[in-house]
């Protein structure tokens, strides 16, 4: 970048390429490694994208904050500082981070700690950017933003926006897979050992097993334990995807991203699309497991690197093909910014390819004896639906979220 010459690489194999090298070769200059299974489709509009996307460079972060507040960490598109010069600042400005490239789509996430009680009534943190635009501009932003400090448990936890928990938490587990400092199982363990500590601080209430009693998460923080499944069993530290390159593409995607990208890869929105003309709202949210696959349906399935429109068995005729292609090409046009271009699959129940959809779903037709949907049916409608899935090893939602959820209470 700094000499104003710009190298494509393209590499091809049949197996491994070396994802991490290519992502450290690219990092310096701002560049990515994109991942794509063949030259067609998505490959031909990342590369028609590629050129027009508005980004910047040179991209310097800094973050001060109240005495009282350590900051621990800082992720995001950053590389460590290369010249004499900015070892020199970062020395002198700890927080201090550099990007190559700045785009609206990165995101920086800061992770902190108290070093003490607080006894005011707000606590500060003020944002430091600079990048140079595409013309030459150097643009200079500062922000300050307060944070009310309250004792009131319940006001703290209304307060917290789970989504972004959830993130922090993956994202912490992902740098440490990314650095090599813990494995997959390490990181997966290490969360699970944050949901215990969590449940067992801001819990009050109190749940006698047969081994014990136990602590659950509040109210407030229920839907938390599904996005810590969701890392654990997806993309980012699951064994979801058996080319290693592809969960290193989505780890470093993941780490870049802003809040928005990031949590539409750590837990994708599943939406039902209506098929009959008097349904108004154009989509409709539904679970995301397996159970969702009624054969009635037609779905989307949107996990940011790759879209899926699938297909249950009663509505894969032709007599659906309108509804299939209008969601297809809703598709197309909701990711038509997204870079890298996202895998656009379209699946029907029943084709060998619907795994690729089925293994990232919640596989809850295992809980059978859940008190769920499947074990209020009758014993013939519960064998039919049950033969509908595939036998799967993993478990489901339900069969791992008691070690995780409820932590022996101290």
């Amino acid at each position: 970048r700094r000499l104003g010459v710009a190298v494509d690489a393209f590499v091809v194999s049949l197996t491994s390429v070396g994802m991490p090298h290519l992502q450290a070769m690219c990092a310096g200059s701002g560049g990515e490694a994109v991942q794509h299974a063949s030259f067609a489709g998505a490959h031909a509009q990342t590369l028609a994208r590629a050129p027009v996307r508005a980004a910047g460079s040179a991209g310097v972060f800094d973050i001060h904050c109240s005495p009282a507040v350590q900051i621990t960490r800082v992720m995001g598109p950053l590389v460590p500082p290369s010249t004499r010069e900015e070892s020199a600042m970062a020395e002198d400005f700890p927080n201090m981070a550099m990007a190559p490239a700045v785009e609206a789509r990165h995101g920086f996430t800061v992770l902190y700690h108290l070093r003490e009680d607080l006894n005011s009534e707000y606590i500060y943190f003020q944002i430091v950017t600079a990048h140079t635009t595409l013309y030459g501009q150097r643009i200079l932003r500062a922000s300050t933003h307060r944070i009310k400090v309250t004792a009131n448990t319940a006001v703290l936890l209304q307060a917290v926006d789970v989504g972004a928990v959830g993130v922090l938490l993956a994202k912490e587990a992902v740098v440490q897979v990314r650095e090599g400092s813990a494995t997959r199982e390490e990181a997966r363990a290490e969360l699970n050992g944050r949901l215990q500590s969590i449940a067992r601080t801001w819990s009050d209430q109190v749940k006698v097993t047969p081994s014990g009693r136990m602590s659950t998460l509040p109210l407030q923080l229920s839907s938390l334990a599904s996005l810590v499944f969701q890392a654990q069993h997806g993309p980012l530290l699951g064994a979801m995807l058996n080319d290693e390159d592809d969960a290193q593409a989505a780890r470093q995607a993941f780490l870049a991203y802003d809040m928005t990208d990031s949590l539409r890869i750590l837990a994708p929105p599943f939406l039902s699309y209506p098929l009959k003309p008097e349904d108004v709202a154009p989509y409709t949210h539904v679970p995301l497991e397996d159970l969702s696959l009624l054969p009635s349906r037609l779905l989307v399935l949107d996990h940011h690197t790759h879209v899926f429109v699938w297909s249950g068995a009663e509505v894969s005729s032709a007599e659906h093909e309108e509804a299939r292609e209008k969601a297809t090409s809703d598709v197309a046009a909701w990711t038509s910014t997204r870079f890298p271009a996202p895998e656009i699959m379209v699946l029907r129940e029943g084709e060998s390819m619907a795994r690729w959809l089925v293994c990232r779903l919640n596989p809850a037709h295992r809980d059978v004896g859940a008190g769920g949907f499947v074990s209020a049916v009758s014993g013939a409608v519960r064998s039919v639906f049950k033969s509908r899935f595939a036998h799967t090893d993993d478990d489901s939602l339900h069969e791992w979220l008691p070690p995780p959820r409820n932590a022996p209470f101290a």
